[in-house]
């Protein structure tokens, strides 16, 4: 093995054991979801491109992982330890924000707004033409349905076999690829940031609350692409090199990787703050069941 991916092997296992375990499971499942939803979900400009959008939302798995994600959700919520504590009435208003925070139809109607308001018809035109292509569906499909399932142990288990057997060079560069079209990464890294910060901010210090951010912004920005290398090494580890190869390439079109960052984004701001909400009300909730 090279130096260079014996060090990205040895970062990959890192986050596996370390970082993605520590993750609150809440987060852990948006970050599986959105890798899903931007690496294959745009939607047209409302309006004169209805017809158009809805083929794409369906398409592009948008609609497949946004409901996988809600049922993914409640599993987390129902296994957590700190729920079983609860109340009746409490578990009740819980799960009346989880709903809230996972309203597939509330979140397909923000990013198709977000979308609409690019005012760029003609990458959104080119992108959703570039959906059309079998392999780039079959790919989607099956990356929506791996995300969705992964769990904090297959993640460790999967990297810890990287010791004996590595992960084949050709694939690893190909999600870095896949990456530097999308901006994926950078988007999961803004992503968890805004959701940690805002939960981690109102724990700390005035005093010490700027330098603690600064230092959890640098950790998150350094971890970002090897959490990315992993979650998605997992999720396409049963996907044909040719296709993942033609799935990288369709993502290499400009549009797409436009398309991608337009997402990430409108995905951000459309649960990022409803997803704090959930976080902070569990929070709440379990301090006052102590």
């Amino acid at each position: 093995m090279s130096n260079g991916m014996h060090s990205c092997v040895q970062s990959v296992r890192w986050v596996a054991l370390i970082v993605l375990p520590a993750m609150p499971n809440s987060f852990r499942i948006l970050c599986l979801a959105i890798i899903a939803l931007l690496l294959g979900a745009p939607v047209a400009q409302a309006d004169e491109l209805d017809d158009l959008a809805a083929q794409a939302i369906n398409l592009s798995g948008t609609r497949e992982a946004l409901e996988g994600m809600g049922k993914s959700l409640d599993r987390e919520v129902a296994s957590d330890p700190r729920v079983a504590k609860l109340s009746k009435g409490q578990h009740a208003e819980l799960l009346e924000v989880l709903k809230d925070a996972v309203d597939g139809r509330r979140i397909a109607t923000e990013l198709t707004s977000a979308l609409a308001a690019s005012g760029d018809k003609e990458r959104l035109a080119a992108a959703v033409a570039a959906m059309q292509d079998p392999v780039y569906l079959k790919v989607t499909h099956r990356m929506v349905v791996e995300s969705l399932r992964t769990t904090p142990q297959a993640l460790v288990a999967y990297a810890n076999g990287f010791q004996r057997h590595p992960p084949d060079p050709s694939r690893v560069q190909l999600i870095q690829r896949l990456d530097a079209a999308t901006g994926s990464s950078r988007i999961l890294a803004d992503t968890r940031y805004e959701m940690v910060s805002k939960t981690l901010g109102r724990m700390l210090a005035e005093a010490d609350r700027k330098t603690k951010l600064a230092k959890l912004r640098e950790q998150i920005d350094a971890n970002a692409p090897n959490e990315f290398l992993l979650l998605t090494l997992y999720a396409c580890r049963k996907i044909d090199s040719n296709d993942l190869e033609g799935y990288v390439h369709a993502h290499e079109n400009e549009p797409m990787g436009w398309l991608s960052r337009q997402l990430g984004y409108a995905i951000q701001r459309s649960m990022v703050e409803a997803m704090t909400r959930m976080t902070n009300k569990l929070v709440d909730l379990a301090a006052k069941s102590q």
